[in-house]
């Protein structure tokens, strides 16, 4: 296996790093990619609203009102807050991917664990149940539990759990196959005209309000297949009241500095994106037949792993509140790349440092001095993977990515409050070409494009 120090530089949080080549995880990993040419996978929150997947897929997503906008903000927020609260009890934000349904379990134990947030009870919230019982059939354990916070604006919140106990999995499954074909019928024919009626056609559908949709609210409903094998509700008080408690006498969780790592990797783009508060970049919409890019083909073979290996890490307190995506335990980051050859350790040090740097404050937020680098090539060479592994060490533990962590919060905290971005260093070259600051940066003079 080739290998390399990542940096000759003692002051480079990067003389602290080794990478090297990871043949057998990487024929592991190749065995599994799907083919570009397989159909994009469908989610099983897709699964609990047919119309509105369809409709996603066919004009792309469609404007949400502010205040619904802010409402959903204040219940991913708490959502969050209870999952960390309760990360001692199981795997956070397990990924799984089973044929061509993908999904994300809030929690997994020694069962699924649905976490819900909001004012209206679970029990107002049949497709809860729903995605329960999908979840407890693409893992094959025939337990699962629902856990909803309940936030009332006039109220202390509240915790209500209830253990579920599933009846035939396979009639689940038979299900999801249904309606998964029922789905992908209807991208084919651009039409999500026979398909149930639309859960949100009353409750603020975005695509009704902005007149995307022709649903007319008399369309028949989805059938209760899934509903129907719920055996059992058992209440779990004891289990409410003990993550209750654990949600009180967890820390309070402060603002942290950065939004997202690459904001110490790119710090002047930050200063700007920071004093123009422009608005988040959208992805341009990409059509249901479009091919499989390299970052989804790398993702769809580390989900198609088994159930547990792919799941969110907890990070130190102050680190972005980003997800550490977590691949057998330890950090792992996923980017694609056009280039027309295979990378060696060496290249992914000169030419991609950031893939490197952002891995590495990963593994010092996580407290955790190794983790994995995959490389999904656009342009792989005809009989080559479409992706290449690489392990990463920190050599010498992750107290110099930390450091180099808060060293670069301090620094654009201090030329933000100066207005001062010259005393940050420039992007990378490639950055200032399309940048929207670069006029104002500096980043594309001679002297920004000779840093790398």
């Amino acid at each position: 296996m080739a290998e390399v120090a990542a940096s000759d530089d003692p002051a480079s949080p990067l003389a602290s790093v080794r990478l090297r080549e990871n043949a057998e995880r990487e024929a592991e990993l190749a065995a599994r990619t799907p083919a570009a040419s397989e159909a994009r996978p469908l989610s099983v929150t897709d699964l609990l609203n047919p119309r509105r997947a369809v409709l996603r897929r066919l004009k792309g997503p469609a404007p949400v009102p502010l205040e619904r906008e802010a409402r959903l903000e204040r219940g991913r927020a708490a959502h969050r807050r209870l999952g960390l609260a309760l990360a001692a009890e199981g795997r956070l934000e397990v990924r799984l991917r089973r044929d061509g349904v993908t999904g994300r379990i809030d929690l997994l134990t020694d069962r699924p664990v649905e976490i819900k947030t909001g004012s209206v009870s679970p029990e107002d919230r049949p497709e809860q149940l729903e995605q329960l019982a999908i979840y407890c059939a693409l893992v094959d354990l025939p337990r699962g539990r629902l856990v909803h916070l309940l936030e009332r604006p006039s109220e202390p919140s509240a915790l209500v759990a209830s253990d579920v106990e599933m009846g035939d999995l396979a009639a689940v499954l038979a299900e999801v196959r249904r309606r998964e074909g029922a789905i992908r019928s209807a991208l084919e024919r651009g039409d999500p005209g026979p398909l149930g009626r639309c859960r949100w056609f009353d409750a603020g559908c975005e695509y009704r309000l902005a007149g995307l949709c022709a649903c007319r609210g008399d369309e028949p409903p989805e059938p209760s297949v899934l509903t129907e094998q719920i055996r059992s509700r058992a209440p779990r008080p004891d289990v409410a009241e003990r993550w209750e408690s654990a949600l009180r006498t967890a820390p309070v969780e402060a603002s942290a500095p950065l939004e997202r790592y690459r904001e110490l990797l790119y710090p002047r783009r930050a200063y700007f994106d920071r004093r123009e508060l422009r608005p988040a970049v959208v992805p341009p919409h990409r059509p249901a037949s479009a091919p499989l890019d390299a970052y989804e083909r790398a993702m769809g073979a580390l989900e198609r792993g088994p159930v547990g290996e792919l799941h969110r890490l907890g990070t130190r307190d102050g680190a972005p509140d980003e997800e550490v995506l977590g691949w057998r335990g330890a950090p792992c980051t996923v980017r694609p790349s056009r280039v027309r050859n295979r990378l060696t350790p060496e290249e992914i040090v000169a030419r991609f440092p950031q893939y490197v740097l952002d891995l590495g404050l990963r593994c010092a937020q996580t407290g955790e001095d190794r983790g994995t680098l995959i490389v999904g090539l656009e342009h792989a060479p005809p009989g080559s993977p479409a992706l290449q592994v690489f392990d990463l060490e920190l050599t010498a533990g992750p107290g110099a990515f930390a450091s180099w962590y808060d060293l670069g919060v301090e620094r654009l905290r201090r030329a933000s409050e100066r207005g001062r971005p010259d005393e940050l260093p420039a992007c990378p070259a490639w950055m200032a070409t399309d940048c929207p600051y670069r006029s104002a940066c500096g980043c594309a003079t001679e002297a920004g494009r000779s840093q790398r």
